[in-house]
């Protein structure tokens, strides 16, 4: 017979593999091999270059790159200098420390980073949840929050946590961004119209704008509108068709009107910046008209331990005290950015492959290092990004180029800051966070997977309305139960197929995935109530295996029932095309199982209505030694029967059941 020549080659094979596993030597074993093993793995060539990137690009390192860095890095320097003072502002610190942020992430990343593109420094997001965790501990805490996110960070790194972030989908992070955008843009209306208020949310902050609005100053909301213009004008300055610049000359004086436009483009924040700046300084008199930022600390800041403990109101706060204040804040801020973090990284790798256990040791480095000179947390930025790119960089050296105009800021301009209107600085920062508002996701989601929008509406609502680790946590929730529903409740089609010479006719059933403990029970009733309405309580069921590559102890549990059932009521159920580790699960739980090798297979033993006939039992080797009864006919289609290789094609009735 053909089975047996198939059981004897299968068992040659068995013999064979067993037989090299038996000669194979084995390896030396012992706590100590095991420790020198890994050892010597860390200290290799190829992880010393897989954790200092540097090393691999540098070796290639030319003028060409050192031109190219060097353009982007000014540019860059240009845009995040005023960004960062009003960062700092949105954190609730001095705007000093904006800077701060800004310079140690620049060196770290030039070491250690694995994107060229990528820029590390203060965010929006970050500065709002620094400010919103850090309440009024002030610096201290912000600068002890950058430290424990970091530390955070660099373990997620070393234990290979990166993977979590698969989980979030992105209607989720759109929803939390948008949210997150419009708040920070909410918390600007106070600056904007000069108004000196304290609020924390979004409702608050709108309510007590709008009950001070008597006390508002015009010469600030003046000048935060203008520059709100400008900088939107400024921004489209690149992409207007200007009759005097022509995009494919080659000549000195087309290229320089090109790059001047450039830098119009991306300078514009500082550009206005310094105009407004100017201007306050020329009106400065026995009255100033703007609300200005104010003396601003010059110099660069010591390296000193981050404060385990802080000062208020001639109170000595503890760090357990601290770590109490900021409560869940330890957890969501290094969430948040390596969040932001990775979404950048693979939004600029463009099919480049990247590593994420790097890039999130590279942030928790960034930040435990920043926080010995007065950082707040960072995370990587979009926008400087984006413009690092479009400048032409080549290595992460670009950043050496923005950490030094930091510094150089940081010595040389602060007496300038003082003058900068904080109106300004609000314009800024609008500015900056309204393009994070990713309404353009919406329509897409519409016409794909509507239910998509129930997280996305969700996380944005509740982020507004409760707060951003809420919001994003139940944005998480909502996701994780859609995806688990899906699990268990995989889709079952069931096809009718018509009597023909071969057969009597049958019931096929298609599970769409895998056996697990949440979908056997969905899987079960679905099968049951196809043997009843269906097969009408007489039809064979065929079930399709072929979507089905896994299973566990719970689901061999509940075919063990379905097969039992089926039994009692003297109905033919036969499994088709079941993968021979999922055969072993089931087989080890249950005996008389019939599955068929194949749908070729399948009509000769329904022929008859006998399912015992053309089958043999054969051990599936289970812990608890159970026979499974395997079709071994093998009929070759040929033109008479190619209605029973494919027994859709005679299918009278089709119905998707979950």
């Amino acid at each position: 017979m053909e089975c047996d020549t198939v059981n004897r080659e299968d068992a040659v094979y068995r013999s064979t593999v067993v037989a090299l596993e038996g000669d194979a030597p084995r390896p030396p074993g012992g706590v100590a091999f095991n420790i020198k093993n890994k050892v010597g793995r860390c200290m290799s060539r190829k992880t010393l270059h897989r954790r200092l990137p540097c090393l691999t690009w540098l070796r290639s390192y030319n003028t060409e790159c050192l031109l190219g860095d060097l353009v982007a890095g000014f540019t860059v320097g240009l845009m995040i200098i005023p960004q960062a003072l009003a960062y700092g502002l949105v954190a609730g610190l001095s705007p000093s420390y904006g800077l701060y942020s800004s310079f140690i992430p620049c060196f770290v990343y030039f070491l250690l980073g694995s994107t060229m593109e990528l820029n590390i420094g203060p965010t929006a997001v970050m500065s709002l949840m620094t400010y919103q965790y850090t309440g009024e501990g002030g610096a201290d805490y912000a600068v002890l929050l950058a430290f424990m996110s970091g530390a955070i960070e660099l373990i997620a790194g070393i234990i290979n946590l990166g993977f979590l972030i698969n989980f979030i989908s992105q209607p989720v992070i759109s929803g939390f961004t948008s949210a997150a955008a419009v708040i920070i843009a909410s918390s600007q209306l106070k600056q904007l119209f000069g108004l000196r208020l304290q609020t924390k949310g979004l409702i608050n902050t709108w309510v007590k704008v709008f009950s001070n609005l008597h006390d508002f100053r015009w010469q600030d909301l003046t000048l935060g509108l203008v520059g709100i213009i400008v900088l939107f004008l400024l921004k489209e300055v690149r992409t207007v068709p200007w009759p005097c610049v022509d995009r494919n000359s080659r000549g000195l004086g087309q290229r320089l009107l090109r790059k001047m436009v450039f830098y119009l483009s991306v300078g514009r924040n500082a550009i206005v910046v310094i105009t407004c700046s100017v201007i306050a300084y020329c009106l400065d008199g026995d009255e100033q008209p703007f609300t200005i930022t104010g003396y601003v600390e010059p110099g660069i800041p010591y390296a000193s331990l981050p404060p385990f403990s802080a000062e208020i109101n001639n109170q000595t706060i503890t760090f357990p005290e601290i770590m109490s204040d900021i409560g869940i804040g330890i957890a969501m801020v290094p969430f948040i950015a390596i969040l932001h973090h990775i979404a950048i990284v693979s939004a600029f790798a463009k099919g480049r492959t990247y590593d994420t256990t790097q890039e999130i040791i590279t942030l928790g480095v960034s930040n435990i290092i920043g926080s010995f000179f007065g950082s707040m947390p960072t995370t990587g930025v979009l926008a400087s990004s984006a413009v690092n790119l479009t400048s032409g960089v080549r290595t992460p050296a670009g950043g050496l180029v923005t950490g030094i105009m930091v510094l150089l800021a940081l010595t040389f301009l602060t007496p300038c800051f003082t003058y900068i209107p904080k109106a300004t600085l609000a314009a800024v920062i609008i500015c900056a966070v309204i393009n994070l508002i990713d309404y353009e996701i919406l329509a897409p989601l519409w016409r794909s997977k509507k239910i998509d929008l129930v997280p996305l509406m969700v996380t944005f609502l509740a982020c507004l309305l409760w707060g951003l680790e809420w919001g994003i946590l139940l944005g998480i929730g909502i996701n994780l139960s859609m995806l688990l529903y899906s699990i268990a409740t995989p889709t079952i089609k069931v096809a009718i197929v018509t009597p023909n010479k071969h057969h009597g006719g049958y019931v096929l059933v298609t599970p769409s995935h895998g056996l697990s403990y949440p979908s056997i029970s969905h899987i079960r009733s679905a099968i049951r109530k196809a043997g009843l309405r269906q097969a009408g309580g007489s039809l064979p069921i065929v079930i399709d295996c072929s979507f089905i590559d896994t299973a566990d102890f719970t689901s061999a549990k509940g075919i063990k029932g379905m097969v039992d059932d089926f039994q009692l009521r003297g109905q033919t159920l036969v499994f088709v095309g079941m993968k021979p580790r999922v055969l072993q699960i089931v087989g080890a739980l249950h005996e008389g199982i019939v599955v068929c090798s194949s749908f070729d297979a399948l009509p000769e033993a329904l022929a008859d209505g006998e399912t015992e006939v053309g089958l043999e039992t054969v051990n599936c080797g289970g812990r608890h030694g159970g026979d499974i009864v395997i079709s071994t006919m093998i009929s070759t289609p040929t033109s008479d029967t190619s209605d029973a290789a494919n027994p859709l094609l005679t299918t009278t009735a089709f119905q998707d059941q979950k």
